[in-house]
Formats: structure tokens, sequence, C-alpha cells
């Protein structure tokens, strides 16, 4: 009997957890004499449900795009909703909002998902055993190899001519039996040389060791503080609809480590998007913050409308991308790509290279192959005086390995290591955290900075430094305008041009999109929305006291909201 087996076609983390499952369960039915046909079966289901999740995912991308691209390629911007609701296996309301009724995946679809993609997350580059990094500074890198073959070099000679060293002290000692004052001396002298030549590559040997555990200690901190900051900017859950198995609707709030593709999300503004999403319903003059991936600081509007094919998914207005932040508006997404299959993953994936060697790096390994060149050069020199004066071999190998080490400089690594601790830590005082310290002399050999954009350089941030306003409409002809600015020592607007700047700052808290948040762990001040509104909404605020009376202004019933024109720039 023949039987031809077709070649397996794996998901990979639902096929490992699926050959996990059917060893157990055929092992224990064949413990207990059963036949193992259930458990073939139920591994096979689930290989297939994972293999036809990512066929179907695999319909979101362009024909020519394979399962390795690095590049960034989806086709999710040019489909209708029909057609994503279908592919996700996600159920969307006819209006796209999915704010009643029944959305989202189910809580089992949602289940296979996240087995088959895995958590929402960038897969993080491999991280360096920090003992393992710490025995590589001290004993790796051409400098550190020079150093501890001066000690080896050291340690051998005091090995191997000891016993000759003790045949001299010795013989010393016999010869100047008849003058016994100055004997003392003589072997005093002796054994202090003797002592000095333990203690120079004890000496060296020391520094070599604390200048790396200086370095070591000095990255460590750097790259613990880092970690912390990202602990600390922990993301809140956010707000998602799903469905139970018979399809009633579940409104909960999911962590955006465990979104999968498919699930319909709700943003607001001040929001972090959680993955990359397509829009399917917003609010007008809905904006993003793309300079997280663009660099430039200008919002960037959002829409729910359906792209052309022609249009790169880069720069599709219905798609929103992880990473980046809702400046205005609300919207209703759909998850289509999450982790290492996002934007920013293709990104992170295509600078996971090896890193480049620093300008210190380059000048110092040019530096010693300098020194070794002059040392072996003098070293060849005193063998060959030795050998012509007819030395005998002792004399003539510690002579020439003594004018070999003098060459080294063995005070160059601590000094480097020291003045580049010494940098960092100033920059430290100026709020910059290095995590390499040869990273400081690299910064300080720039002399010219290049930039075609602001926003590469800023935090997207802006600030109102002055208020243009005139006394009425009838005396801007006659009068002109008046020009409040800050005060240069408190950088605050003058008390006593509180008057003059009523009117304009309760129009700046009114007429504005942007919001004041309090955040539930501190109660500090969160201002969301347009980095310009942004900037006169705390502006007014200044003028008028304080950030408590955009409260105040806007629970009175003369400040009704009636309709919102939003800004357009062009």
């Amino acid at each position: 009997v023949s039987v031809q087996l077709a070649p397996p076609v794996f998901c990979h983390r639902a096929a490992s957890r699926c050959w996990r499952r059917g060893a157990l369960a055929g092992g224990e039915m064949a413990a207990n004499g059963v036949a193992p046909q259930p458990s073939v079966s139920t591994s096979s289901r689930v290989i297939a449900e994972a293999e036809e999740i990512r066929q179907r995912y695999r319909r979101l991308q362009p024909g020519e795009s394979g399962a390795e691209e690095k590049d960034y390629k989806t086709l999710v911007h040019t489909f209708d909703q029909p057609k994503l609701s279908a592919i996700l296996k996600t159920k969307i309301t006819p209006d796209g909002s999915c704010t009643q009724g029944e959305a989202g995946l189910k809580e089992d679809q949602a289940r296979h998902n996240f087995e088959c993609f895995g958590k929402n997350e960038i897969t993080p580059p491999k991280k360096e055993n920090p003992w393992i990094k710490l025995a590589r500074m001290t004993f790796c890198g051409i400098f550190n190899i020079l150093l501890w073959s001066c000690v080896v070099a050291m340690v051998l000679l005091l090995l191997c001519f000891n016993s000759s060293d003790e045949k001299t002290v010795t013989s010393a000692m016999e010869s100047l039996n008849a003058t016994r004052g100055s004997m003392n001396e003589t072997v005093r002298e002796v054994v202090e040389e003797e002592n000095n030549d333990i203690v120079t590559p004890i000496l060296l040997s020391v520094i070599i060791v604390a200048t790396a555990f200086l370095q070591w200690k000095t990255e460590q901190m750097a790259e613990d503080e880092m970690q912390a900051l990202q602990k600390m900017q922990g993301d809140k859950p956010v707000p998602t609809v799903r469905r139970s198995a018979d399809g009633q609707r579940i409104d909960q709030g999911i962590d955006g480590i465990n979104l999968v593709p498919g699930d319909i999300v709700f943003l607001e503004a001040g929001d972090r998007i959680p993955a990359d999403v397509r829009v399917l319903h917003c609010t007008d003059g809905m904006e993003v913050d793309n300079s997280a991936l663009t660099g430039e600081s200008m919002p960037e509007p959002r829409h729910n409308s359906t792209e052309k094919p022609n249009v790169p998914c880069t720069e599709a207005r219905n798609l929103a991308f992880f990473g980046t932040t809702v400046l205005k508006g609300k919207a209703t997404c759909v998850v289509h790509a999450t982790g290492d299959d996002t934007f920013l993953g293709k990104i992170a994936q295509s600078i996971k290279t090896s890193r480049v060697k620093s300008t210190l790096e380059i000048q110092i390994e040019h530096f010693v192959h300098f020194i070794a060149v002059i040392a072996i050069g003098v070293a060849l020199v005193s063998l060959s005086v030795k050998v012509f004066q007819k030395a005998s071999a002792a004399d003539t190998i510690q002579y020439t390995a003594c004018a070999l080490f003098s060459q080294v400089p063995e005070g160059l690594l601590p000094t480097v290591t020291i003045s580049l601790m010494i940098a960092s830590r100033e920059m430290a005082k100026r709020k910059v955290l290095v995590r390499k310290i040869d990273a400081v002399e690299t910064l300080g050999c720039v002399s010219v900075f290049c930039s075609d954009k602001t926003g590469t350089l800023t935090k997207g941030e802006m600030t109102t430094q002055d208020f243009v306003v005139c006394s009425s409409a009838s005396t801007i002809a006659s009068q002109g305008l008046t020009v409040v600015h800050r005060e240069r020592g408190s950088a605050l607007f003058p008390k006593e041009k509180a008057d003059i700047l009523e009117s304009i700052s309760v129009c700046g808290i009114l007429n504005n999109g942007a919001e004041l948040k309090r955040d539930p762990v501190d109660h500090s001040e969160i201002w969301t929305g347009s980095p310009t509104e942004v900037a006169i909404l705390r502006a007014s605020c200044e003028v008028q006291g304080g950030s408590h009376v955009v409260k105040t202004l806007k629970q009175k019933p003369e400040n009704n909201k009636l309709f919102e024109i939003p800004f357009n720039s062009e």
C-alpha cells in the first residue's frame, strides 16, 4: 500500500501548539488503548484554521508581495467595508460607527487570530547578556588585547626567569660577605626590583578591569533608565467591541498588546493609535500626528472614504498607523496589521543592522596599529643589538620584551574612558540620555547640522508668544493694533494687560478644538489636540488665571457650542 503525504503548511504559533496538543492527546489515548483519530482531527482542524487565517490575511496584500517582504504594502485602503468584513471575519455596522448592535470579532475568532499572529508588539532587538558584555569590554578590542598581551608576557618573564634571579641574589650575597655593611643594602635593592616586577602586571590588570567595569556600569545605568521610562509609558486599555459565541455585543477595554486583526476599536483625541487601522467612521476634521513616522509636525487629516488603487498605502487618508496620535476628532477603526506587520514594525526590521563604528573607535584602532608597528620595530632593533653584543638568551629576551612593552601607552584606555564618562554626565544634566559613551565624542565632532524641516528637531509643541488686539473695530484704521508680549524674566503675559486680553482669551478658550484632561494617576494636566490650538488654549488660560477656567467657561449656558467648522489651513 503506497501512501502519499502532502507537505504540511504551518502557522508558526498555531502549529507548535497543535503538535503539542496532538502529542499529549495521542500519548494519553495510546496508553488507554483508544484509537487516536480524534486527536489527529483536532490538531488538523487547528492547523487548517490557522492556515485559513493566513491565506485570508494575504488577500490584504498586493499580489507581488512575498512572505518575507520588508517594505510596507497593503490594499486595505482600497477595499470597501463589506469586503473588509468578509476578509477579516469581523462584523461592521452599515454606517461604520459600530456604536450600536452586533459588531467586531467573535471571541473564538479573536482567540484563533491571536494564536496565529501573536502579540501586538514589535520584536525587540536581541539584548546581550550583561555579564558577557562585561567580559567583552574587558578582554576584547584591539587595544585591550594589546594590553593583556603585555600582562601575559610580563607574567611569563617572571615565571621563566625567577630561578635565574634567585641565583643572582645568592651569588651577590656570597660575593659581598666580606663587605658586611653593603650586603644588606644590595640585597634590599634586588628584592625591591623583583617586587616592582610583580607589581607592574598586577597594576596593569587592575587598570584594564576597572576601566571596563566603569564603562559597563555607565551603559547599564543608561539602559536601565530607558527601560524604566518605557514601563512608565504604559498604554491604557483600548475601547474595543467583540461578540460572544451567541452573537451578543461585548464592549470591553483590551490592552493594546492583545489586539488582533479584525478588532473594532474606538479612538478619540489624545489617544495613541495601538495598531495599523483602517478608518470606518470618523468625525469631520479628524487629524492625526504622524511626526513619529514622517518627521513632519503638521497634522494630517483623516476620512473614512475608500481610496483609489493608485494611492500609496502610506499616503492614504483612511489609514492610521501604529505609534501615531489622534490630535482631533473621534473615529471607529478596524485593525488590519499588528506587531512586526505594521508600518512601524517594518521600519524597525529594516534598521536591525550591526552598529557602525564611532569616530573615536576608528581613531583609537588606527592609533593602536601605529603604536604596534613602532613597538615591533623598536623590539627588533633591541634584539639585533643584543645579538650583536652576544648577550645571554635571558638578557636578550628580557631586554627585547621591555623595549616592546615600553612603547604601549597603558594610561590611554582609562584616560579616554573617564573623559567620556565625564562628558556623558554633563549631557545627563542637560536631560540627554547617552546609551553608548562613544556617542558623546561623535556628537562633539558635529560642527554643522543640516535639516530640511523643523518637525524632525522639535517635540511637535508650539507656544503662543504674542497677542495682537484692538480696542474696537472702529479704531483699527486710526489707532492700529496693540501687541502684547511675554515678559522677559517670567515669560508670562503682564497682569496689567489682562483687561485688554480679556475678550480674545475667552475666544481662544471657547473657539478651540483642543482639550484639557487630567491624568488619573498623578492628576497632571494633559493637553490634547492640534499643536496650534493647544498653544492658543494654554496662552488663553494663562491670561484668565489658570487652566480651571476652561471647565467654568464651557459650563455656562450662554457658551454652549452650536456647531463646529474645522480649521483648514488650505
